[in-house]
């Protein structure tokens, strides 16, 4: 949808709806790599389209060594890592292959540099128009407080004290206490707008600390964001004024009570949040930036790419 909004022609190929496309020998997921795209899969599309550009997003996606020198040869191509810290050990493999590569964390960009690994980009996440357009409240979501995310041990203490004390949900997969259930699509837009504050875990499943894209999603669409102090977090929002930071569980509490007591308060920071969201943090704005920090390649009047 960033590319749409930029006004790019897109001719996308959505792999978990074609799952057969997809060649995984080792068995990686969660953005680890390498999981292969079956280029003889897709090739009489792609070259009836001819791509300016082949933008692989995420997952751990490539094409085999072969194919994608080929490739190069007629266009840019992209690769997109979502998941760094934690996928950096396998992604760093082959992340050189791509003609550009991005990454979403500052401390993977320097690891790459370290490994000789030059052609990545450093690409915060983003977020789109949907998050913006508002959404009716859903009874059976509201609250004055939510967690939406999937289970980890580090968020159990929280989430339990959270029920304990608030008119809270929970929602996502694996959680051992009482939830609603994971929400996806538009039972995600439901589930956001039906709560007034967000608490963000920023600690990733390898143990990492980094700004993830939950962050982005919610203060778009004007919810209070309160999450763990961190350094990174500043370079996207200003605390206090655009999102709440806690320091720990109690001042974590300290706070919640703070604001389900003053939701004027509350409302202002959160839209605080919304506006820096719409004029900083778009994927629109985030691609476009990508797109004139390097040139494309002027692309071949044929495409005559053999197998």
């Amino acid at each position: 949808m960033g590319l749409l909004e930029n006004g790019h022609k897109i001719h996308e190929i959505n792999l978990s709806k074609r799952p057969k496309i997809i060649f995984n020998p080792h068995r990686n997921y969660g953005g680890f790599g390498p999981v292969f795209i079956k280029w003889e899969m897709i090739r009489d599309e792609v070259l009836v389209f001819k791509p300016d550009v082949i933008f692989i997003c995420a997952g751990g996606l490539t094409f085999k060594s072969s194919t994608m020198e080929k490739l190069k040869k007629y266009c840019t191509v992209i690769g997109v890592t979502l998941s760094d810290p934690d996928v950096f050990p396998s992604v760093s493999k082959f992340a050189s292959e791509f003609d550009i590569h991005t990454t979403n964390s500052p401390l993977s960009y320097e690891e790459y540099k370290k490994l000789g690994i030059n052609n990545t980009y450093y690409m915060p996440f983003g977020i789109d128009s949907r998050f913006f357009a508002s959404h009716e409240p859903v009874e059976k979501y509201k609250s004055d407080v939510s967690i939406i995310g999937h289970y980890r041990p580090n968020r159990l203490e929280i989430a339990e004290e959270l029920l304990k004390r608030f008119d809270a949900k929970i929602f996502g997969r694996g959680w051992p206490i009482p939830t609603e259930g994971p929400v996806y699509d538009e039972e995600w837009f439901k589930a956001m707008f039906s709560t007034n504050i967000i608490i963000n875990f920023p600690t990733t499943g390898a143990g990492y600390t980094n700004v993830k894209v939950g962050v982005f999603e919610a203060a778009a669409t004007g919810r209070l964001i309160m999450t763990e102090y961190f350094e990174e977090m500043e370079n996207f929002f200003e605390y206090d004024n655009e999102i709440i930071g806690y320091k720990d569980k109690e001042d974590l509490m300290s706070k919640l009570d703070y604001y389900i007591q003053h939701p004027a308060e509350a409302k202002i920071i959160a839209l605080a949040g919304q506006k820096k969201c719409l004029e900083h943090h778009t994927w629109k704005m985030r691609l476009d930036h990508l797109f004139q920090s390097f040139r494309l390649k002027s692309p071949p009047l044929n495409w005559d790419i053999v197998e």
